[in-house]
């Protein structure tokens, strides 16, 4: 799809169409610890329950539960502006970020994780906690990110996470999902068109006009085009966890 050029040459960004916004979501999971035998009393974890930070491969686990992917994990701050607004927003040019997200388990954490007595305490490090991180599932391979760095500084990191996670070639998928991406921003816009013309032929015509069963074939055509490209990006998704292989094969 060409991208559109400002009079004095400078590109604008390009605007997505209502299919590839639905594609550009990022899906955040909020974990909250309960302790064992209290999951169904009323207010939570209860007043009576003593909170301690628990072992460091412990709280990894409690955040991945059945989750094998890896984790992109963002921690809320009081004390400043909020760190996901240019990392992650969506007017910085992030969608590369926004289309690798699914290839990750993506966690918020409260501010107050970094409490002595928080459950997840130890998934930080005691100096200097990063505000955003890139972990294997086990916590095992970790990459802390201040939350300051360049957007290339971040793509790096996940991408070097992710050949050590998946099967796959991350880069290569990454590619042909941004040309979906323009694909379906082209049969969005003819959809749009035809819709318009199918309006526009009921207000001139009425509901009988034989021109509407043709629009109709078109708008069809559009679907099934629309329908075999999501097809395309499932499979291009699909990377192939090295964990899930690796449970498969000990089954």
């Amino acid at each position: 799809m060409p991208v559109a050029s400002a009079p004095s040459g400078v590109p604008f960004k390009v605007v997505r169409m209502k299919t590839s916004k639905m594609r550009l979501k990022m899906v955040w999971d909020y974990p909250v610890w309960k302790p064992e035998g209290v999951e169904g009393q009323t207010g939570g974890t209860g007043s009576s329950v003593v909170l301690r930070a628990l072992p460091r491969a412990d709280a990894f686990a409690y955040i991945a539960k059945e989750d094998l992917r890896p984790i992109l994990a963002l921690r809320e701050c009081n004390s400043c502006t909020g760190t996901d607004d240019a990392l992650l927003s969506r007017t910085d040019d992030n969608e590369k970020t926004f289309l690798m997200a699914r290839w990750f388990h993506c966690v918020k954490l409260p501010a107050h994780v970094l409490e002595e007595d928080h459950p997840f305490r130890n998934t930080f490090a005691e100096d200097h906690p990063p505000h955003l991180f890139l972990a294997s599932s086990d916590g095992n391979l970790l990459t802390p990110l201040t939350g300051e760095q360049s957007r290339t500084e971040l793509w790096d990191g996940m991408f070097a996470l992710l050949e050590e996670e998946y099967l796959k070639d991350a880069k290569k998928s990454l590619r042909d999902i941004q040309r979906l991406l323009d694909e379906y921003d082209t049969l969005d816009a003819r959809e749009d068109r035809l819709l318009e013309q199918f309006e526009s032929e009921i207000e001139k015509r009425g509901p009988k006009s034989h021109k509407l069963a043709k629009i109709r074939k078109d708008i069809d055509r559009v679907a099934i085009a629309k329908k075999r490209a999501l097809g395309k990006e499932s499979k291009a998704s699909d990377l192939g966890l090295k964990k899930a292989e690796k449970q498969t094969a000990s089954l």
